[in-house]
C-alpha cells in the first residue's frame, strides 16, 4: 500500500503541476456604464410614456420622441408611416368564429362535405396569415396609420455587411388569461384545436354518409359526430370569448418592449461615440429601428422590410423583445408562434459570443402559438434574424399586464444584452479578431411563450 501510495501521490502532483489555466472570460464592453444609461433611457421613456396600441396617436407620437432619441447619435433619422390593421388578431378569431359556426351548422343539416370545405379554407387563411402574413381576408379589416422610425450609421469604408438592431415601441392589451378559473383555461390552443376538430369530424362524417349513400341529402348527424361536432365548436368559441373581449386597457410595457427601445439607443449611442473616436466598423452598416404594430400580428416591420431593402446588403437581424431577468434570457431561433424559423446558425453564433463572456444565454424555440415577434419579418423577408427575449417558459413575466414597470428589468440583463450584440458587431467586421469558443447552450427540448394567451 506504501509503495502504491507514493506512485498515485506523484502522479497527483504531476498533474496538478501540468492542469492547464481555465480560459478567462473576454472583457465586458463597458459593461456598468452601458447598462446604466440603457436603463436611464428606459425610466425616462417610461415616465413620459402612455399606453400605446398599436396605430394609435399614443403610439404614432411615441414613435415621434424615438426619432428626437435616434436624432443624438445619427444625422440619418427616418420617421415612415404604413397602413395596418390594429385590430388583426381579434378580427382574425372573430372570422373564426363565423367559420366554426357555419362549419357546425353545415355539418349538423347533413351538408358535411361543404362544412369540411369551408373548415379547409379557414385553416389556410390562418396559416398563410402565420408563415407569410398574406392573409386573404386582411382586405376587408379596418386600417390605420402606424409609425415605424430607423437611423443609420454608416461604416468608413464599402459596405459588406448590415447589421439591424431593431425593438418595437407598441404595447399590448392588458391580460385577462390570469383572472378567473375559466379564462385561465382558455387559450388560442383551444380554439385552434376546436377548428382542426371541427374539420376531422366533417371529412370522417362526409367519408361516413359516401358510404351510407346520404351525402348529397339533408339529414341529422347521428349521435356520435352531434356529440363531437358540439363538443369542438364549444371548444373553438370558448376561447375566442378570452381574446375577443381583451383590449379594454393597454400596459405602458417597460420590459415589453421599452428595454429593447432602450437598449437599440444605447446601442446607437456607443457606435457613434466610437466612429467619432476613429473607431466604428469598417465595412458594417447600422441600422437602429423601432417598430410599430408588433403586438397585432409585426405588421409594422413586415412594412419596414418590404420599403427598405435597398439598405441591406447581406443584412442580419438582432432583436430585443422583453428583456427581463438575466438568468432567463435566451436567443429565440424560431418564431411566427412556432411555425416560422429564425437563424438557428446566428442564434448559436450569439450564444457563444455570450459563453466567451462568462454569460449563459441559451438558443431556444418557440413554443406553439407561444406569440411572434418583429424577427418573424426579417425571416420572411430571407435575413438572418435571432430575437433575444427574458420571457422563458413556465415564468410568469409581467408581461402584458399593468405591473411591466422599469423596476421589473434588470440592469444586469441589459448589460448582457449590449455587450453581446456590440461583440458581434466587432466580430463580424474584423473576422480575424480573438480565437473561437467550442461550446454552446441549444435548448432543444424547451418551448418559449411571449404571449400570455
Amino acid at each position: 500500500m506504501g509503495i502504491f501510495g507514493d506512485i498515485g501521490r506523484k502522479l497527483r502532483d504531476k498533474l496538478v503541476k501540468e492542469k492547464k489555466p481555465q480560459a478567462v472570460p473576454e472583457e465586458n464592453v463597458y459593461a456598468p456604464k452601458l447598462s446604466d444609461e440603457c436603463y436611464n433611457i428606459l425610466s425616462s421613456l417610461f415616465d413620459e410614456s402612455e399606453p400605446r396600441p398599436a396605430a394609435s396617436a399614443e403610439s404614432r407620437s411615441f414613435a415621434r420622441k424615438i426619432a428626437e432619441l435616434f436624432g443624438s447619435f445619427s444625422s440619418d433619422v427616418t420617421l415612415t408611416s404604413c397602413r395596418i390593421i390594429p385590430r388583426l388578431y381579434c378580427w382574425l378569431l372573430v372570422t373564426v368564429a363565423a367559420s366554426s359556426a357555419a362549419v357546425f351548422l353545415l355539418s349538423f343539416i347533413g351538408l358535411p362535405y361543404l362544412a369540411f370545405v369551408l373548415s379547409v379554407f379557414s385553416i389556410i387563411a390562418v396559416v398563410d396569415e402565420i408563415l407569410k402574413k398574406k392573409d386573404p381576408l386582411r382586405r376587408f379589416f379596418p386600417t390605420d396609420d402606424a409609425s415605424n422610425v430607423h437611423a443609420v450609421i454608416e461604416p468608413e469604408e464599402d459596405v459588406q455587411h448590415t447589421v439591424i438592431f431593431s425593438s418595437h415601441h407598441d404595447t399590448a392589451a392588458v391580460s385577462r388569461s390570469e383572472k378567473g378559473k375559466l379564462e385561465s383555461f382558455l387559450s388560442v390552443h383551444t380554439a385552434a384545436a376546436g377548428m382542426v376538430a371541427l374539420c376531422l369530424v366533417s371529412f370522417i362524417q362526409s367519408i361516413v354518409e359516401i358510404i351510407q349513400g346520404r351525402l348529397l341529402r339533408f339529414n341529422a348527424p347521428g349521435i356520435i359526430f352531434a356529440i363531437l361536432l358540439l363538443v369542438s365548436f364549444a371548444a373553438s368559441l370558448s376561447s375566442l370569448y378570452l381574446i375577443i373581449t381583451s383590449g379594454k386597457s393597454f400596459t405602458k410595457g417597460a420590459g415589453d418592449n421599452l428595454s429593447g427601445v432602450a437598449a437599440v439607443t444605447t446601442l446607437g449611442h456607443y457606435f457613434s461615440r466610437e466612429k467619432n473616436a476613429g473607431k466604428g466598423p469598417r465595412n458594417t452598416r447600422l441600422i437602429f429601428v423601432s417598430f410599430d404594430g408588433e403586438e397585432c400580428g409585426a405588421q409594422g416591420s413586415a412594412a419596414w422590410y418590404r420599403e427598405n431593402s435597398h439598405l441591406l446588403i447581406n443584412p442580419v437581424n438582432i432583436n430585443f423583445d422583453g428583456i427581463y431577468k438575466e438568468d432567463d434570457l435566451v436567443f429565440l431561433a424560431s418564431d411566427g408562434n412556432g411555425f416560422v424559423s429564425l437563424s438557428s446558425k446566428l442564434a448559436s453564433e450569439l450564444s457563444l459570443i455570450a459563453s466567451s463572456m462568462g454569460y449563459r444565454i441559451p438558443s431556444g424555440k418557440m413554443g406553439l402559438f407561444g406569440g411572434e415577434t418583429d424577427a418573424v419579418s426579417a425571416a420572411i423577408s430571407g435575413i438572418a434574424a435571432a430575437t433575444l427575449t427574458g420571457m422563458p417558459p413556465g415564468v410568469l413575466t409581467p408581461a402584458h399586464t399593468e405591473e411591466d414597470t422599469p423596476d421589473k428589468v434588470s440592469s444586469e440583463a441589459l448589460s448582457r444584452c449590449l455587450q453581446v450584440a456590440i461583440r458581434y458587431v466587432e466580430k463580424l467586421d474584423n473576422p480575424t479578431k480573438e480565437g473561437k469558443v467550442t461550446t454552446s447552450f441549444l435548448e432543444e427540448g424547451r418551448k418559449y411563450k411571449l404571449s400570455r394567451y
